[in-house]
């Protein structure tokens, strides 16, 4: 019997449409899956006494779904399959639902929220769904106005945390679902280059990475509180926050307001060293009335130094 070369029986490797072998593609797929599943974890004790637990299973969901996909395509070997672009698009567009869930995280809405987080969802994803089921084998056609909209809903995370520790974070994640949605958005709307999607899901696992846990090292206790906050919550409540805060203390009469970066004096506009002591009570209680619609009593304590009960 002749003897057979090794070559000769090794499966020849297939390339996908976007330049990488299809095992290198579907093995990156598996990686920035699990590097966005691993920091996820690792990061939850971030929001376990926060609102935001929502929106960290939106993330895992994001992650899974996202991951999955590329996978699936990079098996595949064939970027021209049809069904690929509506499950791309209905997987990416997953990762908007995130900062959706922070913009309704405030008790006691923050859990019926996620209803409305995922109707939303679903009518973002309609094309993709039309395509999939009612016009298997035509091209994933976008409206211009869902394509512009799109765009809002890329610069909603960066608009909310760009002014926090959490801006690196935020603007991976952006970059990430411009990569991914390039071939839909208005000003673009073509392939940038090869493999974009999954350069796309690897901007977004790294954003999970570089994620900051809110740990400020303001002297003032209030202005830690204030800033671990802001940078969880990010700009949108922090200015509800902050407008609730400087009412009270503007109809109280108090010789102080609140920054974007902490307490300061009124008149000279410097940071405060330490509060008066008829100042100080209403201002815990005040803030204690607030951030409890976002955290919990161990979560403002751990912060103070002090139980708030």
């Amino acid at each position: 019997m002749d003897r057979i070369p090794f070559l000769a029986v090794v499966p020849e490797m297939k390339e996908s449409d976007w330049g990488l072998p299809a095992v290198v593609y579907a093995a990156l797929a598996i990686g920035a899956g699990c590097v966005g599943i691993a920091a996820l974890v690792f990061r939850r004790s971030m929001v376990r006494e926060t609102t935001l637990l929502p929106a960290w299973w939106w993330a895992l969901a994001a992650v899974v779904a996202a991951s999955g996909v590329e996978l699936a395509a990079g098996l595949a070997a064939d970027g021209s399959a049809t069904w690929i672009a509506p499950l791309r698009l209905a997987a990416v567009t997953l990762s908007f639902c995130p900062i959706l869930a922070v913009l309704g995280a405030k008790r006691p809405q923050h859990v019926a929220w996620s209803f409305v987080v995922a109707a939303f969802w679903g009518i973002v994803t309609l094309p993709a769904a039309e395509t999939f089921f009612l016009q298997r084998g035509q091209r994933l056609e976008i409206g211009d106005a869902r394509s512009f909209f799109l765009w809002i809903l890329i610069a909603v995370g960066p608009i909310n945390y760009l002014p926090t520790r959490q801006w690196l974070a935020a603007t991976l994640l952006a970059a990430g679902q411009i990569l991914a949605l390039a071939d839909y958005l208005p000003l673009v709307h073509r392939t940038l280059f090869a493999d974009q999607c999954l350069a796309g899901l690897w901007l977004g696992s790294l954003s999970l990475v570089v994620a900051r846990e809110p740990r400020s090292r303001a002297a003032g206790k209030y202005d830690r509180l204030w800033l671990d906050f802001r940078d969880t919550f990010g700009l949108f409540w922090s200015l509800r926050l902050q407008e609730r805060v400087n009412s009270v203390a503007q109809t109280s009469g108090w010789p102080l307001w609140l920054s974007w970066s902490g307490l300061r004096e009124l008149e000279t506009d410097r940071a405060i060293a330490a509060l008066d002591s008829s100042v100080e009570p209403i201002l815990r209680t005040t803030l204690k009335g607030l951030l409890r619609r976002f955290v919990s009593g161990r979560w403002i304590a751990k912060r103070l130094g002090q139980d708030l009960d």
